[in-house]
């Protein structure tokens, strides 16, 4: 009996941000009857699959034992970047590619700045976050830039039948990069330097490559995140990204992957970002305030975050009781 108990609680703990999210589904169809619509449903898929997107490369940055601020600021000036070669009579298709590549300079320049300087990439983002807003300002001198074509706006603005091609590619990309973190060492290597850093520098991993792979993973994904989201509105404009960093942690934290680094899974990652977008989607249904949705928000962060630090003790307590029972053993 108490085997069984023990599995289900291990099942419930490995998935607890699955459970949550229905939880917080159920709660908000009893509040808003129109929740639970299939257009709906496609509705928050859609909006959100851009967070989806940057949430997958952040997740790389977290799980080695990082934290990026600067996400939302690299993703303004992706948009505005994009939008100048726009001008300049690049098409559509290259655009797309050219947001990627854009993205994955500027999260190398951070990851480059942490390594060079040797501090946390945290302290390293904290100086280009500014920098990235300044430079989007200054090359958009504030200016809103429209008119990108149908191929690019695809992107976000597609379907499949009834199924938007946003919320397809972001389900592509979860079960790629799923699979990328559990069955290639690299992503076991990802796994490692987060849990301890010196241990696996130690065991012969090139942490310093390993750590400019995840700038590079995260770039992309963060450029194609600012691409995605400028073709679903439509225009390139400095203040669309800003603020994405924290919805995106917050997302993250919720989806079960340690401030410290070292654990977690995309999977729960996605059930992170759509219980953000099923509480946001739920609160206006039933008519609440915007303000007390950012406390909401904030409350859960904070939650999320008390959680990580419980297990992380609780871990801790039990790791020293083995070690307790082996000493009396011997």
């Amino acid at each position: 009996m108490n085997s069984k108990l023990s599995k289900f609680g291990r099942f419930f703990q490995a998935n607890m941000p699955w459970v949550i999210l229905i939880v917080v589904a159920l709660v908000f169809s009893t509040f808003a009857p129109k929740f639970f619509t299939f257009k709906n449903i496609i509705n928050i898929l859609n909006q959100n699959a851009y967070l989806v997107v940057c949430a997958i490369g952040v997740t790389f940055v977290m799980m080695a034992g990082n934290l990026d601020l600067s996400v939302g600021y690299q993703m303004s000036l992706v948009g505005i970047l994009v939008g100048k070669l726009l001008q300049s009579g690049v098409p559509g298709s290259l655009l797309i590619l050219a947001g990627v590549f854009f993205g994955v300079l500027l999260s190398e320049i951070n990851m480059l700045l942490a390594l060079k300087l040797k501090i946390s990439l945290l302290m390293a983002t904290v100086g280009t976050m500014t920098i990235y807003q300044g430079l989007s300002y200054t090359i958009s001198e504030s200016r809103n830039i429209t008119g990108f074509p149908s191929s690019f706006k695809y992107i976000s603005q597609g379907a499949w039948g009834m199924i938007p091609f946003a919320v397809i590619l972001s389900f592509v990309l979860v079960v790629v990069m799923s699979l990328f973190l559990s069955r290639t060492y690299w992503g076991r290597y990802v796994y490692a330097i987060g849990g301890n850093e010196e241990a696996a520098r130690l065991s012969g991993i090139n942490v310093t490559g390993i750590k400019l792979m995840i700038g590079g993973i995260a770039g992309a994904f963060v450029g194609l995140s600012a691409v995605m989201l400028v073709a679903r509105v439509g225009t390139a404009q400095s203040g669309i990204g800003p603020g994405t960093e924290m919805t995106v942690i917050t997302g993250i934290l919720i989806g079960g992957v340690s401030i410290r680094g070292g654990e977690g899974k995309i999977s729960g990652v996605v059930a992170g970002i759509l219980i953000l977008a099923i509480l946001s989607n739920g609160m206006q249904l039933a008519g609440w305030d915007i303000n007390a949705q950012y406390i909401v928000k904030g409350i859960i962060m904070l939650l999320a975050i008390g959680f990580d630090v419980f297990q992380m003790s609780h871990r801790k307590v039990e790791v020293d009781a083995s070690e307790k029972e082996v000493e009396k053993t011997s």
